[in-house]
Protein backbone atom coordinates (compact mmCIF):
# COMPACT_ATOMS: atom_id res chain seq x y z
CA UNK A 1 0.00 0.00 0.00
CA UNK A 2 2.97 2.55 0.63
CA UNK A 3 3.32 3.23 -3.10
CA UNK A 4 -0.23 3.63 -3.53
CA UNK A 5 -1.40 7.20 -4.84
CA UNK A 6 -4.51 9.14 -5.53
CA UNK A 7 -4.39 11.66 -7.98
CA UNK A 8 -6.77 13.68 -9.97
CA UNK A 9 -7.51 12.56 -13.72
CA UNK A 10 -9.22 13.59 -17.13
CA UNK A 11 -13.13 12.66 -16.49
CA UNK A 12 -12.43 11.10 -20.14
CA UNK A 13 -9.43 8.49 -18.93
CA UNK A 14 -12.60 6.80 -16.63
CA UNK A 15 -14.95 6.35 -19.54
CA UNK A 16 -13.07 2.44 -20.39
CA UNK A 17 -13.33 1.77 -16.93
CA UNK A 18 -16.86 2.66 -16.89
CA UNK A 19 -18.39 1.36 -19.93
CA UNK A 20 -16.24 -1.92 -19.83
CA UNK A 21 -15.21 -2.67 -16.49
CA UNK A 22 -18.19 -1.20 -14.49
CA UNK A 23 -21.52 -3.25 -13.68
CA UNK A 24 -23.55 0.23 -15.01
CA UNK A 25 -21.88 0.35 -18.12
CA UNK A 26 -23.08 3.85 -18.74
CA UNK A 27 -21.43 7.36 -17.72
CA UNK A 28 -22.60 9.26 -15.16
CA UNK A 29 -22.44 12.85 -14.70
CA UNK A 30 -18.89 13.87 -13.59
CA UNK A 31 -17.08 16.69 -11.88
CA UNK A 32 -14.21 15.45 -10.46
CA UNK A 33 -12.35 11.59 -11.28
CA UNK A 34 -9.62 10.29 -9.46
CA UNK A 35 -7.12 7.54 -10.09
CA UNK A 36 -5.52 4.56 -8.37
CA UNK A 37 -1.95 4.08 -9.33
CA UNK A 38 0.80 1.85 -8.25
CA UNK A 39 3.62 3.70 -9.61
CA UNK A 40 2.37 4.40 -13.25
CA UNK A 41 -0.14 1.89 -13.43
CA UNK A 42 -3.80 2.84 -13.19
CA UNK A 43 -5.13 -0.04 -10.72
CA UNK A 44 -8.88 2.13 -10.11
CA UNK A 45 -10.96 5.10 -10.23
CA UNK A 46 -13.53 7.07 -8.75
CA UNK A 47 -15.64 9.09 -9.51
CA UNK A 48 -17.92 12.26 -8.43
CA UNK A 49 -20.92 14.27 -9.62
CA UNK A 50 -24.34 15.91 -9.50
CA UNK A 51 -26.88 13.74 -8.08
CA UNK A 52 -29.71 12.94 -10.21
CA UNK A 53 -32.23 14.32 -8.20
CA UNK A 54 -31.82 18.04 -7.23
CA UNK A 55 -34.80 17.34 -4.58
CA UNK A 56 -31.96 15.08 -2.54
CA UNK A 57 -29.59 17.86 -2.74
CA UNK A 58 -32.24 20.42 -0.92
CA UNK A 59 -33.38 17.70 1.13
CA UNK A 60 -30.24 17.11 2.47
CA UNK A 61 -29.21 20.19 3.29
CA UNK A 62 -31.65 23.32 2.25
CA UNK A 63 -31.83 25.44 -0.30
CA UNK A 64 -28.58 27.02 0.53
CA UNK A 65 -26.15 24.69 0.05
CA UNK A 66 -27.75 22.51 -2.23
CA UNK A 67 -25.00 23.05 -4.65
CA UNK A 68 -22.79 21.65 -2.19
CA UNK A 69 -23.68 18.05 -2.27
CA UNK A 70 -22.53 15.49 -4.86
CA UNK A 71 -22.76 11.84 -5.37
CA UNK A 72 -19.94 9.48 -5.51
CA UNK A 73 -20.95 7.43 -8.55
CA UNK A 74 -18.36 5.13 -9.68
CA UNK A 75 -16.01 3.53 -8.41
CA UNK A 76 -14.27 0.19 -10.20
CA UNK A 77 -10.99 -1.34 -9.66
CA UNK A 78 -8.75 -3.49 -11.60
CA UNK A 79 -8.37 -6.37 -9.22
CA UNK A 80 -10.09 -5.44 -5.78
CA UNK A 81 -7.42 -6.34 -3.33
CA UNK A 82 -7.89 -5.97 0.41
CA UNK A 83 -8.34 -2.51 1.47
CA UNK A 84 -7.92 -0.39 -1.94
CA UNK A 85 -11.29 0.77 -2.57
CA UNK A 86 -11.16 2.17 1.14
CA UNK A 87 -7.92 3.89 0.35
CA UNK A 88 -9.36 5.16 -3.25
CA UNK A 89 -12.16 6.88 -1.54
CA UNK A 90 -10.65 8.15 1.33
CA UNK A 91 -7.57 9.87 -0.71
CA UNK A 92 -9.63 10.93 -3.34
CA UNK A 93 -12.56 12.68 -0.31
CA UNK A 94 -9.40 14.56 0.84
CA UNK A 95 -8.96 16.08 -2.52
CA UNK A 96 -11.95 17.28 -3.25
CA UNK A 97 -12.71 20.92 -3.02
CA UNK A 98 -14.31 22.19 0.48
CA UNK A 99 -16.69 22.28 2.20
CA UNK A 100 -18.75 19.42 0.29
CA UNK A 101 -21.26 16.82 1.30
CA UNK A 102 -20.62 13.36 -0.16
CA UNK A 103 -23.61 11.09 -0.52
CA UNK A 104 -23.27 7.76 -2.12
CA UNK A 105 -25.40 4.13 -2.44
CA UNK A 106 -24.51 0.54 -2.11
CA UNK A 107 -26.40 -1.03 -4.83
CA UNK A 108 -28.09 -4.56 -2.91
CA UNK A 109 -29.36 -5.29 -6.64
CA UNK A 110 -25.69 -6.39 -7.22
CA UNK A 111 -25.05 -8.01 -3.58
CA UNK A 112 -23.50 -4.28 -2.42
CA UNK A 113 -23.89 -4.12 1.19
CA UNK A 114 -21.59 -0.99 2.36
CA UNK A 115 -18.46 -2.14 3.78
CA UNK A 116 -16.49 0.04 2.01
CA UNK A 117 -18.59 2.76 3.39
CA UNK A 118 -18.54 1.94 6.99
CA UNK A 119 -14.65 1.42 6.58
CA UNK A 120 -14.02 5.01 5.67
CA UNK A 121 -16.87 6.18 8.25
CA UNK A 122 -19.18 6.78 6.48
CA UNK A 123 -23.04 7.84 7.98
CA UNK A 124 -25.85 5.40 7.17
CA UNK A 125 -28.91 7.01 6.64
CA UNK A 126 -31.36 4.44 5.41
CA UNK A 127 -32.31 2.66 2.36
CA UNK A 128 -33.48 4.31 -0.35
CA UNK A 129 -36.89 3.78 -2.05
CA UNK A 130 -37.57 0.57 -4.08
CA UNK A 131 -38.36 2.05 -7.79
CA UNK A 132 -38.66 0.05 -11.06
CA UNK A 133 -35.70 -0.30 -13.39
CA UNK A 134 -36.58 -0.31 -17.05
CA UNK A 135 -34.46 -1.19 -19.84
CA UNK A 136 -34.56 -0.56 -23.46
CA UNK A 137 -35.40 -3.73 -25.39
CA UNK A 138 -32.80 -5.46 -27.23
CA UNK A 139 -30.08 -3.35 -25.22
CA UNK A 140 -30.12 -5.59 -22.29
CA UNK A 141 -26.53 -7.18 -21.27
Amino acid sequence: MKDLRVLSINNEETYDWILNRHYAKRIPNIMYAFGLYDGSELLGIITYGSPPSPWLCVGICGEDYKDKVIELNRLCLLNNKKNYASFLISHSLKLLPRPMIVVSYADTSMNHNGYVYQATNWVYTGLSAKRPEYKIRGLEH
